[in-house]
């Protein structure tokens, strides 16, 4: 019995060692003291000998009995083994990272950790290895005495993260690739040795890379870059210049917010866009250059810009945005007249003038003016003054028995078109024949006796509206009087002249593909036919004819050419052999006209008579868009004294 209890306890044991084994645990020696087989009471002894062996070494589990003879294991086992686990023998496995040059620590092309002395005063540069495309954000963050950082040939760097660069303080040379897109959220801040930097041409995004307590103070876009990143230099407070390369197109928003020492920008020609607050608070910025080509400012652009004297806003200009000149108490913006700066100058009471080159085109203009004027007789700048023009605009005139006739129309078109008729000799106003048609009438022509009028916008075609003299001379003021019929014609005819044979219609296009057609007239069954026979290119932008008959086949066609409220118009003398159609050949005379010439016509006493769209409310009455050369009635003037 005792021999089984022994056999018990040393199970109890086994099993405790075991345990221990597996838990590391290496608390006690133990000898078991048994008797012979034989003998019926034998006392069992146990001795527990603590052992606290040897710090970091392993102890000797060998168990011995009485004179130091190794004990066999126990006659019984166990009924139920307890649970273990084979010992194992894995073998090292390969680290997912690289070292490179002992000091990167790189995993998949990305560079993670620096295991340089960051404290080491000799190292002084680096040169950061060819295949890592990334490094992550704080690599290198406090390496205080690197003083130069390069990239291998070929670098394949796209991406720098957030404050790899931090508190570099000795770090004077940074040569970043090309190739490289991200510059993480203050990178190089407190890169206190920093003064100069060049960004690559292939950046896309930047985040206040020098932070607000950079020292940087030149910085250089590489060319190639399209845009100027969002933020990239944003409370950059150090920086005093920029260069911003060609093939630029846009500007960032808040791409330079901030830059409290930035003193002169200049823009090259492909900037079209500059974004919000893109140069919010550059206080010492007095010199900005504009591009031309610009054509949005988005708002708070120039936003307290304290001591910004003057910009230049171009013609292309077609939005600014809110508050883009507030706070800008020293500025004067320089506009071009009838332009979206003037208008928002105007709008926001901020101080403006013309451009110099403005100012020279004015002057021009007016001296121009001022010549055609002299050769108007004084008593008739007293005649023809022309009615309606608060509501309708001029376009064509002509004669016919004893009226000058000039038609109008409704400056919106809601309103019915009109005819506006004055005594031709003496110049006194008449009546006003009101047409049964809202429409954009053109020319008005007198065609063997009859007023012929351009009817443009009635439908895809031109139409003319034919109205008997007798009719004309019977109607009173300001009635509608229907034509006897209409003429619908292959051409256009904004503008028109007859000259005794063959009727000349064409359109005002703004390209010089336009064309007119000379259409053979007969009457039939007391109506006018019109034939089309001849197709010529004319002047673009013809907006008035006369036709002098020099022989059976040979004309001179004299076009008005009119471009725009701004600028001077013309008259373009031409002479033809109408054989066939085709061009008109070289002008053989140009002579320059004020502004918005319309209608012209030519009397048989060689009087030339010329009606203008200036004075028109539609473009006199905005001062921001307006017509600065207005002639407020029709001018006739000696054709001789004009070289006609």
């Amino acid at each position: 019995m005792k021999n089984t209890w022994i056999r018990k306890i040393s199970t109890v044991l086994a099993i405790t060692l075991i345990i221990q084994s597996a838990m590391g645990l290496k608390l006690f020696s133990i000898t078991v003291k048994a008797g012979d087989k034989g003998v019926e009471e034998q006392t069992a002894g146990v001795e527990f000998i603590a052992d606290e062996g040897v710090p970091g070494e392993e102890t000797s589990e060998t168990e011995t009995t009485g004179e130091g003879d190794t004990e066999e294991s126990t006659t019984e086992e166990p009924t139920t083994e307890p649970p273990t686990e084979p010992p194992t023998t894995e073998e090292p496995t390969t680290p997912d990272y690289e070292i490179i040059d002992d000091v990167y620590k790189v995993k998949n092309n990305v560079l993670i950790e620096y295991l340089g002395d960051k404290k080491d005063k000799t190292i002084t540069s680096l040169i950061i290895p060819a295949k890592i495309t990334t490094i992550k954000a704080n690599v290198f963050e406090k390496c205080q005495y690197i003083k130069k950082v390069t990239f291998e040939n070929g670098s394949k760097l796209s991406k720098i993260e957030k404050y790899a660069f931090k508190d570099c303080g000795a770090l004077k040379t940074v040569s970043l690739p090309k190739g490289l897109k991200t510059i993480g959220y203050k990178a190089f801040g407190l890169c206190t040795s920093l003064e100069k930097f060049t960004i690559p041409g292939s950046i896309t995004y930047g985040n206040q890379i020098f932070g607000s307590s950079g020292t940087v103070k030149t910085v250089t876009f590489g060319s190639g870059i399209k845009t100027i990143p969002e933020n990239i230099l944003k409370n950059a407070g150090s920086v005093e210049s920029v260069t911003i390369p060609s093939k630029v197109t846009s500007i960032g928003k808040n791409a330079f917010y901030n830059c409290m020492s930035l003193k002169k920008v200049s823009l090259p020609s492909t900037v079209t866009v500059l974004n919000a607050s893109a140069f919010y608070n550059c206080k010492a910025m007095t010199k900005f250059t504009m591009s031309k080509n610009v054509t949005t400012i988005g708002k708070n652009v120039f936003k307290n810009c304290t001591n910004l004297k003057a910009i230049t806003l171009y013609k292309n200009i077609k939005s600014i945005g809110l508050g883009a000149f507030s706070g800008d108490k020293n500025i004067v913006l320089k506009v071009y007249a009838n332009s979206k700066g003037k208008a928002y100058a105007r709008a926001n009471k901020i101080k403006w003038d013309y451009t110099d080159s403005e100012k020279k085109r004015r002057a021009a203009n007016q001296a121009i003016y001022d010549e055609y004027t002299k050769k108007i007789n004084a008593k008739d700048k007293k005649k023809y003054k022309l009615k309606y023009l608060s509501d309708y605009v001029p376009q064509g005139n002509c004669l016919i028995g004893k009226y000058l006739v000039v038609s109008m129309y409704h400056k919106s078109l809601s309103k019915r078109s009109v005819l506006v008729l004055y005594n031709k000799s003496t110049g006194k106003f008449a009546k006003t024949i009101v047409l049964p048609y809202r429409d954009h009438v053109g020319a008005v022509t007198n065609v063997k006796g009859r007023l012929v009028v351009s009817l443009n916008n009635i439908s895809v075609y031109d139409y003319l509206a034919v109205y008997n003299y007798s009719k004309i001379k019977k109607v009173k003021h300001g009635k509608v009087l229907k034509p006897a019929y209409r003429v619908q014609v292959s051409g256009s005819a904004d503008f028109a002249a007859f000259d005794g044979t063959y009727f000349w219609a064409g359109r005002s296009a703004d390209t010089s593909y336009a064309t007119m057609q000379g259409y053979k007239v007969k009457v039939k069954k007391k109506k006018l036919t019109f034939t089309r026979k001849y197709s010529y290119y004319v002047p673009a932008n013809t907006q008035g004819l006369i036709v002098k008959k020099i022989s059976k086949t040979n004309r001179r066609f004299i076009f008005s050419q009119s471009y725009g409220r701004l600028n001077n118009s013309a008259l373009i003398t031409y002479t033809k052999k109408i054989s066939k159609s085709g061009g008109l050949g070289i002008p053989k005379k140009t002579l320059t006209m004020p502004s918005m010439l319309e209608g012209i016509v030519l009397s048989s006493g060689k009087y030339m008579y010329m009606v203008y769209e200036s004075a028109a409310g539609l473009y006199c009455g905005n001062p921001d868009n307006t017509s600065e050369i207005q002639i407020k009635y029709v001018c006739r003037i000696k054709a001789n004294k004009l070289g006609i």
